[in-house]
């Protein structure tokens, strides 16, 4: 810059100090002259602004928007790398808003380290219209992983059907996160040749593409593939697995089922699984026949597999039309459909299950009785009394289910069959008799056990001695010896969890490989994990695992991050059932429950992305321990029951419902979290698992699910109502000692009334709060739905 042309910008610039001497004719003539001096007076307005207060630097802004030009632009991006904050907003604003010069030039300037590359990506937001669309997709591949996602999301507000052929070309490459950005901006795009582009890469060997790729055309109509879907209910990472099964049944493809069988024939358990969720969006009697069928030529352990998982993970849809296939003319799917009813223990079964008790195959007969036995039904006994005196290979299955469903009752019955002519059947009669004798027949049988004690062949001595031994442990004698003398021990049952315990520890194994690539504890803000998620903050942590906020570049989102503690992660029961309850809690869509997207696996470690909410916890409302406004205790308490009863329609019950996981906005907006701890109502009721989490808060915990009952959506029911107790009066009904004796309170279920501690609280409020937390379910509110409604009539009554 030469010393004259400084001297004349000084003087110009230094005569505008507000707005309004732009329009003044001096101003307009300085500026005029500022023009023609070019990149020195470019130069001293940027210095000027660096130091101008509010007013001086909107004039500043204004002269520099009217200075930049082709020729000036060097001179301003030199200022750019070189001033301070107000600098650079001045310059921004004026490359903004100019029109004299050529945008795409800033994108050079991205390259440079040096340079404040926000700035000029929003230099470039602002004159996309301006841009050229090839030079910025260029410039994209060649980008960080931040700039790359702003640039991309440039191209996609540029896109249009013109660029199309380049975009689908542009898939063939190798750089992943630029062909993830590109599937999203396709997916905007719902032509032929779009889907089938995004269809072949549901092949890629990445999985954030195949990701990517499922959620595109799951956004899509028109036609697809379907067996490339079905197949990716086998792929090996769980969130492309998930995604499928929503797409898939979102499809609803006719040709859906017949994909569907080698997939439940897949030595993964989470593959069969994901096969079973989309059979209970769209399976019905005839499709799950033809399954059963398709299923009856294979081993008989691809069977039991496939079988394994129907009755396991089937729905409502599943079990309901195998209810009606247990009489069905094909040997194989009545074989199919009972292996299934004996697992899930419906009780509605028990009808057709009595029937087949009669059937002509002699394995629909015996796993029948089996599946009676468990579920518990004394009707069945008269059914199995008959079976008995039936074909000798049925009667050990009989003899079994009738010493479970009758105990002692059944002695009549089955004393007769010690001289039954069949060894089988007599070893199954001692094992059952010691069961079930009391001590006044004990003797007795005791002496004819023994007799069979002399039989000369082994198993008949071996489990006569058996249940001797048994006997005398259940009449509290001790062991008898002498008469037939000791017995060898037997093999131990093997562990019928075994295959999936494997599969899981396979799964983990993998991730295990990745663990070096992430360490969570030394995250800084502004770290990219995986090239798509930037780390705001840690938002907290707790059993289960590390909570981060994190903003997911692909979609321009913020959204959470849990982390499973590593504790978590290596408990196979506990894995298996976060992926089966996420796989019905992503399905819950409402404002009163906070939303679930997917299960990732990221740098070795698992994760649940999960809606971000900007809100507080309902602990930070009680801390004080004091009741609050009745008005607002029965808004949170309706809107809870909102959004459960939701969940609660998808299967899901919650089970740790407590107010840490109920969050509130700052207009009061309440939402339901964590149904990590979770368990879909398919997928059994444990208590606690194998490494001894506690699944829910004592302080909040229904007592069945204490005492490791059945559970159901109303164990939900009681811990809303201790929270409502607990916004009433200030306190939760029970909190004295350690957690097994809260635990025992609830069981006791000896609270005080609420009205009793707050006397502001209505009569009939108190009654409906202790309704709520009968120990007895049976008389709580059968649905959050009629919660609601009791709930409603109080709104608007006075404190």
């Amino acid at each position: 810059m030469s010393l004259f042309g400084g001297f004349v910008a000084d003087r110009l610039v230094g005569s505008i100090r507000s707005p309004a001497d732009l329009e003044s004719p001096a101003g307009k003539k300085a500026v005029a002259k500022l023009r023609k001096v070019g990149g020195p007076a470019v130069v001293r307005v940027v210095a000027e602004l660096e130091s101008a207060d509010k007013e001086r630097a909107a004039a500043l802004s204004r002269v520099l928007g009217i200075l930049i030009s082709v020729r000036t632009l060097p001179d301003a991006a030199e200022a750019l790398r070189h001033s301070n904050a107000r600098g650079v907003q001045g310059l921004v604003w004026a490359l903004s808003h100019s029109r004299d010069y050529n945008p795409n030039k800033l994108l050079d300037y991205l390259a440079d380290d040096n340079m404040p590359r926000a700035a000029i990506l929003e230099i470039l937001e602002a004159q996309k219209e301006r841009l050229e669309f090839r030079p910025v997709l260029t410039r994209a591949y060649q980008a960080e992983s931040i700039e790359k996602a702003a640039l991309f999301r440039l191209i996609g507000e540029m896109a249009d059907e013109s660029m199309l052929p380049e975009l689908i070309g542009r898939l063939s490459g190798k750089d992943v996160a630029a062909k993830v950005h590109i599937i999203e901006i396709l997916s905007r795009f719902d032509r032929p040749e779009v889907r089938q582009a995004l269809g072949e890469e549901l092949s890629s060997e990445h999985k954030l593409v195949r990701q990517t790729a499922l959620g595109a055309i799951g956004r899509m109509g028109g036609d697809v593939d379907i067996g490339r879907l079905c197949a990716l209910l086998m792929d090996p990472d769980l969130n492309v697995q998930n995604r499928a099964v929503d797409v898939i049944i979102k499809q609803r493809h006719p040709d859906t089922l017949k994909h569907l069988v080698e997939v439940l024939k897949s030595e993964s358990d989470f593959a069969r699984r994901a096969a079973v969720e989309v059979l209970n969006e769209i399976g019905d009697q005839e499709s799950i026949k033809d399954l059963l069928g398709a299923l009856g030529d294979d081993d008989w352990w691809v069977r039991a597999r496939a079988t394994d998982a129907l009755a396991r993970i089937g729905g409502p849809r599943v079990i309901d039309a195998v209810l009606g296939l247990i009489s069905d003319p094909d040997e194989s799917v009545r074989r199919a459909a009972v292996e299934i009813l004996n697992t899930t223990k419906d009780e509605r079964a028990v009808q057709h299950l009595i029937k087949a008790t009669r059937d002509s195959d002699w394995w629909v007969r015996d796993r029948s009785a089996d599946a009676l036995g468990e579920i518990g039904d004394p009707r069945a006994v008269p059914a199995l009394v008959k079976m008995l005196s039936t074909e000798p290979r049925s009667v050990p299955a009989a003899v079994r289910a009738i010493a479970k469903l009758a105990g002692k009752d059944a002695l009549p019955h089955l004393l007769p069959l010690m001289d039954h002519k069949e060894a089988q059947v007599r070893v199954e009669v001692m094992a059952a008799l010691a069961e079930i004798a009391d001590p006044a027949d004990a003797d007795s049988i005791i002496q004819r056990l023994a007799k069979e004690g002399a039989s000369s062949e082994h198993t008949v001595s071996e489990a006569a001695a058996s249940a001797i031994q048994r006997l005398s442990e259940r009449m509290g004698s001790g062991t008898l010896s002498g008469t037939l003398g000791t017995t060898t021990g037997g093999a131990s049952a093997a562990d019928a969890s075994l295959a999936d315990a494997r599969e899981l520890r396979e799964l983990i194994k993998t991730s295990a490989q990745q663990t070096a690539s992430l360490d969570i504890t030394k995250l800084e803000p502004g770290d990219v994990i995986e090239g798509r998620y930037k780390y705001i903050r840690k938002i907290g942590k707790g059993a289960f695992g590390t909570v981060l906020l994190v903003e997911d570049m692909v979609v321009d989102e913020r959204l959470v991050l849990k982390f499973l503690n590593p504790g978590v992660a290596a408990d196979e029961e506990m894995m298996k059932r976060f992926v089966h309850e996420l796989r019905y809690s992503r399905k819950i869509t409402h404002p009163n429950v906070i939303r679930i997207y997917d299960f990732i696996a990221l740098g070795g470690l698992y994760a649940i992305s999960m809606e971000y909410f900007a809100s507080h916890p309902l602990t930070d409302e009680l801390k004080d321990e004091k009741p609050l406004p009745l008005r607002r205790s029965l808004q949170y308490s309706m809107d809870i029951a909102t959004g459960m009863q939701v969940a609660h329609q998808a299967g899901v019950i919650h089970r740790d419902l407590k107010p840490a996981n109920v969050l509130i906005d700052d207009n009061s907006l309440v939402k339901v979290v964590d149904f990590g701890v979770a368990a879909a109502r398919a997928s059994g009721d444990t208590q606690l698992t194998r490494t001894g989490y506690v699944i829910g808060s004592p302080k909040y915990m229904a007592p069945e699910q204490i005492l490791g009952k059945k559970v159901d959506e109303k164990a939900d029911v009681y811990s809303l109502g201790v929270m409502l107790y607990e916004m009433l009066t200030g306190f939760a009904p029970y909190t004295r000692g350690d957690h097994m004796s809260v635990m025992y309170q609830h069981v006791q279920g000896k609270a005080k009334r609420a009205r009793d501690l707050n006397p502001n609280v209505p009569q009939e409020l108190s009654d409906l709060v202790a309704r709520c937390m009968a120990v007895d379910k049976s008389k709580r509110y059968p649905s959050m739905d009629e919660l609601r409604a009791a709930l409603l009539p109080f709104v608007g009554r006075e404190n």
